[in-house]
Parts: C-alpha cells; structure tokens; sequence
C-alpha cells in the first residue's frame, strides 16, 4: 500500500484538463468540468464531505449534478452532506438504487458502516470532518437511468451507464471526447500493485459482461472508486489484471475442497488486510458469502 499512497495534501489531483480527482486515497471522487456545467460522479464517505466541500472551493466549482455509482455505504453515505452543500444540484441514480436504499435492512447497515469507517480512517491518519451518518440518503427525487443517459456539460459529454454484477442501481460513466471510464466497483477491489478483489455481488455472468464491455472500450484512464486512478499505457493492462484475478477466485471457488463456511473463512482472510480493512469484519464476510453463494449459482 505504501509504495501506492496518495496523501490527502495532493488533492485534488488534476487528471485532464477537464477532470479531478477529490477526496483521498481510499475514497475518489470524481469532477467533470464543461464549459456551462459540472458533474461530481462518486459521492464517498460522511467522513469526506468537508474534504471534498473545501477542494470544490478550491478549484471554484459547483456541481449541476451529484452522481452517486451505486447505493452502497463508501459509495452513497457522503450524499446528504453534499446535496445539503449545494441544493441546487440534480441527483443522479440508477434504476434500483431507490429500492435498495428503501429496503429496511439497508438503513442501519449504511449507517452501521459508515460509522466504522470514520473511526477506520483516523488509524490511517485522516481526520473525518464530521460526525458519521445517523439516517439514509435521500434519492427519492433523483433523476433516474435506467439504461443509459448523456449529459452535455457544454463541450464534455458525460455518458452514464447502468451495468449488473455488482449492485442494485449501479452506474458506471465515461467522457467520450477524452475516452475516462469511470467504473466504480465493477472491475473489483482494487488493491494497487497487488491484485484485485472481485465483488460480483448480484450476479456473476452479468459482471463479467460488465468487465467485458469496460475492456470494450479501450479506455485512456480507467478510474476506480478507491486507491486511485490507472492512466496511459498501465489502462488495458490493469482490466486484464482485474479478470484474471476474477477467474482466479471462480476456479478458487469451484475447485476447493473446504466445506463453503471454510471458504468463506479462507477467502476473508485472503482478502481483509490493508485497505479493505477500513470495512466491518461482518460486511466482508458477508462479500465472500456472496461470492460463493453466485459462483454456486451459475
């Protein structure tokens, strides 16, 4: 992880000459500038709202549009903090994200989460800038793709894409005129340098078309949601990387001996160290149990 680390003073990192990256190493987002328009896609952690607020003023930019990728806690929990920072914004979600968020086991596991990340960030030596969430993000007014939608921010078009796999209500996006893929947790958990974690959540053969249509594109920079962005050259490499390390896990999966509550057991201790510790112990058992649970489902 440390040979990787992006401090907190190298935010936010200009990564062209319409786009920035906010927030810190664990949890990026992402603004888009046009000419007339702004969009900030990924929403982070209540931990980062003020980080993100203070880098926004920085940079003189208000967002016409606030795209959370998808309704899970590091994704969606910085949303209240944000839209109450700048009401004027259009929510962006897709299709499922709503009832996901509605469903009543999700509120307290968002806020659960969201809690323990806070007081996971403070052992990596960042500071939240305020209290962690205590009720769930509001969407129910947001603008809602249900396949795929274009944003003319005036000369930078931003496409957003609803894609399967990972979660309910997941959107990835990309800059057309520059080829930026935005992709959120569809290629896995990124662990740079060192492997990724695949998180195919809902369902397998929708994520690995996922992952085949992010290949498609050829992208000039790939930007995950975590740890940082993949430019140039390293680009194709790194998607190649993110689906052998998804095939490695399914053949793990199906050619093991363990009973499934060992593997499970197995794959958590694979996989909970460095960066995926800022999440509950429960929360990546319970990712391991899905893996499992949808490899034995193809």
């Amino acid at each position: 992880m440390k040979d990787h680390y992006i401090p907190e003073d190298a935010f936010p990192v200009q990564l062209a000459e319409n786009l920035y990256m906010l927030g810190n190493y664990f949890f990026n987002l992402f603004l888009i500038r046009g000419e007339k328009k702004t969009a900030l896609f990924e929403t982070g952690v209540s931990a980062t709202v003020d980080t993100v607020i203070s880098q926004l003023e920085k940079l003189n930019a208000r967002p016409d549009f606030i795209i959370p990728s998808h309704p899970h806690s590091d994704h969606i929990t910085g949303l209240p903090g944000l839209v109450q920072r700048f009401p004027n914004a259009e929510i962006i979600t897709a299709q499922g994200a709503l009832e996901f968020v509605s469903h009543p086991k999700a509120g307290p596991i968002l806020v659960k989460e969201d809690q323990f990340i806070n007081q996971g960030l403070e052992k990596f030596g960042i500071q939240p800038g305020r209290p962690s969430l205590e009720t769930i993000p509001d969407i129910k007014n947001s603008m809602v793709v249900s396949t795929s939608t274009c944003l003319d921010l005036g000369g930078t078009t931003l496409e957003l894409i609803k894609v399967e796999g990972h979660s309910p209500g997941n959107l990835i996006a990309r800059i057309v005129q520059d080829n930026i893929l935005f992709v959120s947790d569809s290629l896995g958990f990124h662990f740079p340098g060192r492997h990724f974690i695949p998180l195919f959540f809902t369902g397998l053969a929708s994520y690995l078309s996922t992952m085949d249509r992010i290949r498609s594109f050829s992208p000039a920079i790939v930007c995950p949601a975590h740890q940082g962005p993949v430019k140039g050259k390293a680009a194709a490499p790194v998607i190649e990387k993110a689906l052998a390390d998804t095939r490695k896990i399914i053949t793990r999966i199906t050619k093991t001996k363990l009973s499934d509550p060992d593997l499970i057991q197995n794959l958590f201790e694979y996989s909970y160290k460095d960066e995926f510790t800022l999440y509950t112990e429960t929360n990546i058992k319970n990712c391991m149990h899905l893996l499992v649970k949808r490899v034995r489902q193809t």
